[in-house]
């Protein structure tokens, strides 16, 4: 896992350079985002390059390749097949998602 160490502090500089622009940080701390980085970090941890996981899961590549960049958010105009999602998830053995929850956020939330 250590080769990805650099890639990763890599990805985080770049991530918070990308905050500057307008609207970023929305979609960088959006549900697209954290799902594709979730599939990406457990794909690297089983040692499934993008071909392999959609080998294993029966997507296409193309489907795995925009889900792991997050771009399924409508604005993209990326579609996957209705049932990718499910597929990669049991196919990396993701039985379910914990949400980390911004307890803050919720505290100064107005309704």
């Amino acid at each position: 896992m250590s080769k990805y160490k650099n890639l990763k502090r890599d990805f985080q500089e770049l991530k918070e350079m990308v905050r500057e622009v307008p609207g970023a940080a929305d979609y960088l701390d959006g549900p697209e985002v954290a799902v594709g980085q979730m599939i990406l970090a457990r794909s690297m941890e089983l040692g499934y390059d993008q071909q392999q996981l959609a080998d294993l899961a029966g997507v296409t590549i193309e489907d795995v390749i925009s889900i792991q960049a997050g771009l399924l958010h409508p604005n993209f105009g990326h579609s996957v097949q209705p049932d990718a999602l499910a597929k990669i998830f049991r196919a990396l053995k993701i039985i379910g998602v914990r949400p980390i929850l911004d307890e803050e956020a919720v505290t100064y939330a107005t309704y």
